[in-house]
């Protein structure tokens, strides 16, 4: 199986992963950060650069150097989510939260006074509802 993979040249081996993706062409080169076109002018160098391997391997969530070994170094990890500017105290984040949850009250609050107000309306428009 091995041989196989060897004997496949670097774009063979795009088109395949790519081919069997859920994603089409298109978002598969927009991701990647490529125009359409370019995706059928890759796919038929036997010598595609790492680099731009890795980038369909990222767009596509495939790790070529499971092909490739020699290609370990140009995976590129996933970009670290970042959340907050800085780590916050215990009492920063208990402000924090009395303050969400002071804005879900109100907006509750607000949610049930329309909602009264839209009941109202479907009794005395439509004669919908009501007692």
């Amino acid at each position: 199986m091995k041989n196989q993979k060897k004997q496949l040249s670097r774009g063979e081996v795009l088109h395949i992963v790519a081919k069997s993706s859920r994603l089409s062409i298109g978002e598969i080169t927009k991701k990647a950060g490529f125009k359409y076109p370019t995706f059928y002018a890759h796919v038929k160098r036997e010598d595609l650069p790492f680099e731009t391997l890795a980038r369909y391997g990222k767009a596509l969530g495939h790790n070529f150097a499971d092909e490739f070994p020699e290609m370990g170094d140009f995976i590129f990890k996933e970009d670290e989510v970042v959340y907050g500017k800085k780590k916050m105290s215990y009492e920063e984040l208990e402000l924090e939260r009395d303050r969400w949850q002071n804005k879900y009250h109100k907006l509750n609050e607000k949610y049930q006074a329309l909602a009264d107000k839209y009941q109202i309306l479907l009794e005395e428009k439509l004669g919908i509802g009501g007692k």
